[in-house]
């Protein structure tokens, strides 16, 4: 497939801009800031070019190793990005340790440094426009679906509008066609991937439907029903050629969660310092507008289902909440949500400080006292909850964060199920290296504002 030819393209130019990143560290140390750090030329340009080309290569050789390079990402660029950013570190890591163990450490080590951050924005805005162009241009991938369900249309939908590859939909059938049929509108259809969605195929039918697209080429993949486990957390295992699914310890558990208090600590001190002027004007804006109070303390949800006070500044008229029921016919979201997009009770100020976020500024707050931190799920409201299937509780298992999978996903354009998949995911494959890249695509998606309302 010519999409499929285009990745080869990415770790070429990921070394093409990591030696000129370099380039430019070498630049911004011996130019811009020689007359503060003073000049060290023990090393030409050439051998500079050199060490950025071998840097290059190892950064890649380590997001080749962290999985960057894959077609499909179960967050898209969220994943895509942490292992950017794991890799960017690993590789300037290993050539300091490699330098100081050789001691062979001439050259500058501001421009290595200055080569993560900025090896880790550049290629993460470069792989975004990547993926994009490829999507455009690359011929798409033709899917039938073997499902005729609900969820086999929202899994379809979701490969249409939000998969990081350019699929089409051809068809959805029926489960109880037969497999000589669906040979047949494979072979009339040139139909590239096959997704088996429906749970109740008996096992030789899908045994049968499998044989076929292996004798005509065909990839396949199969939607598991791992929403029906009590745990999402698992992993497939093997044992005398029977395949089974264990359970493993959750990642969010233990030294990760001692490893992500401190970061919130550390980095919600920062953002409250540089970010104090925001909140004085933010207040007077308030009171001005619709007076006090200035801020909005409403009742949610955190970890193990326990109550909390988060703080907002306040962006609808005082009373709100309890004008709520008399809008329920307007609502226009799925499910436990509540959203109005053009909502009444919304003041002059609201909109503006809900469109960018602001509103939001005094969670960091609750993220001092522990109740919620930079980075999870988005805290409920009661009666949220009180609609909840087993599957959604999964979600109260971390504590619920001020941005998250949620905020840059579109926030309140995603339904309800969508977005409870989203936090699930998140909360079985949490990292700290995905907690840096959701941070990191947050400021572009309140710039972009989708779904602030």
């Amino acid at each position: 497939m010519k999409q499929r030819n285009l990745y080869w393209l990415l770790p070429v130019t990921d070394i093409a801009l990591i030696t000129a990143i370099f380039m430019g560290g070498f630049w911004l140390r011996h130019s811009l800031l020689a007359h503060i750090m003073g000049s060290d030329f023990r090393l030409s340009v050439y051998h500079y070019f050199l060490t950025g080309l071998v840097l290059g290569s190892v950064q890649v050789t380590f997001m080749a190793v962290f999985g960057v390079y894959r077609r499909e990402f179960g967050l898209g660029m969220i994943e895509e990005i942490a292992g950017i950013i794991r890799g960017a570190l690993m590789a300037v890591l290993f050539t300091l340790a490699t330098t100081f163990i050789t001691r062979q450490l001439f050259f500058s080590r501001f421009v290595l440094i200055f080569s993560f951050p900025a090896s880790a924005l550049i290629l993460s805005l470069w792989h975004s426009q990547f993926r994009k162009l490829s999507s455009r241009t690359g011929m798409p991938s033709r899917v039938l679906v073997l499902g005729i369900s609900d969820h086999a249309r929202q899994l379809g939908g979701f490969m249409e509008n939000r998969a990081q590859v350019n699929y089409i939909i051809v068809d959805y059938l029926d489960p109880d066609t037969p497999t000589e049929k669906i040979e047949a509108i494979i072979r009339k259809e040139d139909i590239h991937e096959l997704v088996v969605a429906n749970h109740s195929i008996p096992p030789e039918k899908l045994s049968s439907v499998i044989l076929a697209c292996e004798k005509l080429g065909v990839q396949y993949k199969i939607a598991a029903d791992i929403f029906a486990l009590v745990s999402l957390t698992a992993r497939v295992a093997h044992m005398g050629g029977t395949t089974l699914i264990e359970s493993v310890p959750a990642p969010l558990s233990g030294w990760g969660l001692l490893l992500k208090r401190a970061i919130d600590l550390i980095l919600t001190t920062i953002f409250i310092i540089i970010l104090s002027p925001v909140f004085i004007l933010t207040a007077l804006a308030v009171v001005i507008d619709s007076g006090f109070p200035v801020f909005y303390k409403q009742t949610r949800l955190g970890k193990g289902n326990t109550p909390f006070k988060m703080l907002k500044f306040r962006s609808m008229c005082v009373g709100a909440h309890n004008e709520k029921a008399a809008l329920s016919h307007k609502n226009e979201s799925k499910g436990p949500l509540f959203k109005i997009k053009n909502d009444p009770r919304i003041t002059v100020t609201g909109r503006f400080i809900r469109r960018w976020s602001i509103d939001e500024l005094p969670q960091l707050f609750n993220i001092m006292s522990g109740r919620m931190s930079l980075v999870g799920p988005r805290p409920p409201l009661p009666e949220e909850v009180e609609e909840y299937s087993r599957r959604d509780f999964k979600r109260l298992h971390t504590i619920p964060g001020v941005t998250g999978v949620w905020q840059i996903s579109g926030r309140s354009n995603l339904g309800f199920d969508e977005m409870v998949k989203l936090d699930l995911y998140y909360v079985d494959n949490w990292s700290l290296w995905m907690d840096l890249a959701i941070l990191m695509l947050t400021p572009s998606a309140v710039i972009k504002g989708s779904g602030a309302y």
